[in-house]
């Protein structure tokens, strides 16, 4: 539901002299959306910025002038960072193939067309079948392979956190995919950075009739670390029990969020396993994300009362 855009300079600057092409890309690309722009050919924000500067219409008091450095603005603060050599060549769709055979992109946004699968154009990318149309809420299974699929891009090319919030994120099914999710992001990554994975749950209250509470979060922790397999030595996991406040909301929702963007469902990552449940997952608005991330992540407006 997130895909990487490597995006030609030249559309960008073409965009910025069109008043619904400029009002377009405002809209669609960016977080909140299933378009984040990826630092190719750079591999740091600032140094992307200052390239893209460089196509700046000519007239820098123009409007289209004006439209292209709000862009760029826009387009630098949420970017999925490749870590690149500097190109070996100067012409950008040149460098576009020789880096989306290291490591494919999403989508290949060229003002011409190159022979690529992942490839469109400006021309090309409103055609009925275009790979530039991404849904935006989806019904999958409810088994690890099925959650996984529609999760699998925005925990791929995250580098800093990634954030799993369910209030039943410390039962053997949560803890059994976060596993699996651990397992199948690839190592040969975008990012050279691992990110941190950080689990929120909601503490529970064992009853006095044999209801059974939830576990501290060092005995999660210590499940969701067994059995993994492979080079752990770069894995961070950090795990918090919270307890709600009065004065704070309610901790209800189940949703997984990275610096890119988040995806909310219905049931949360514990998966019954059987193929024919399903569950539905939604890309998270802009506004909704930025609630949760500040909600958790900034300030976290829980009682914690247990951390590992």
């Amino acid at each position: 539901m997130i895909y990487e855009y490597a995006l030609d300079p030249v559309v960008l600057s073409t965009w910025a002299s069109n008043e619904r092409d400029y009002a377009e890309f405002l809209r669609e690309y960016g977080l909140g959306t299933p378009r984040i722009i990826s630092s190719f050919p750079k591999k740091k924000k600032s140094k992307l910025r200052s390239y893209l500067l460089t196509f700046c219409p000519e007239v820098s008091q123009s409007l289209a002038a004006q439209r292209y450095t709000e862009m760029v603005v826009k387009l630098v603060d949420s970017l999925v960072i490749r870590e690149i050599q500097e190109p070996e060549v100067v012409n950008w769709q040149e460098n576009a193939v020789i880096e989306n055979n290291r490591i494919p992109f999403g989508v290949i946004l060229s003002s011409m067309a190159i022979a690529e699968d992942n490839n469109i154009t400006p021309h090309s990318m409103y055609s009925h079948d275009s790979i530039w149309n991404h849904p935006d809420q989806l019904v999958v299974s409810r088994t690890n392979a099925g959650l996984f699929s529609i999760i699998s891009n925005l925990v791929s090319l995250a580098e800093n956190k990634i954030v799993i919030i369910d209030p039943y994120g410390w039962t053997a099914e949560s803890v059994s995919f976060i596993r699996f999710m651990l397992q199948s992001i690839p190592r040969n990554r975008v990012s050279g950075n691992f990110p941190a994975i950080i689990l929120f749950y909601k503490e529970k209250r064992g009853s006095d009739n044999g209801g059974r509470g939830s576990p501290s979060a060092d005995h999660v922790r210590n499940q969701i670390l067994e059995g993994l397999t492979g080079d752990l030595s770069n894995l961070q996991v950090q795990v918090y029990e919270l307890r709600e406040r009065g004065d704070a909301d309610v901790f209800h929702n189940r949703c997984i969020l990275t610096e890119h963007g988040g995806i909310i469902t219905g049931h949360g990552f514990g998966v019954s396993g059987t193929q024919e449940h399903t569950d539905d997952a939604v890309l998270m608005r802009s506004t909704m994300y930025q609630k949760k991330w500040d909600q958790f992540v900034e300030r976290n407006g829980y009682e914690v009362v247990s951390e590992a």
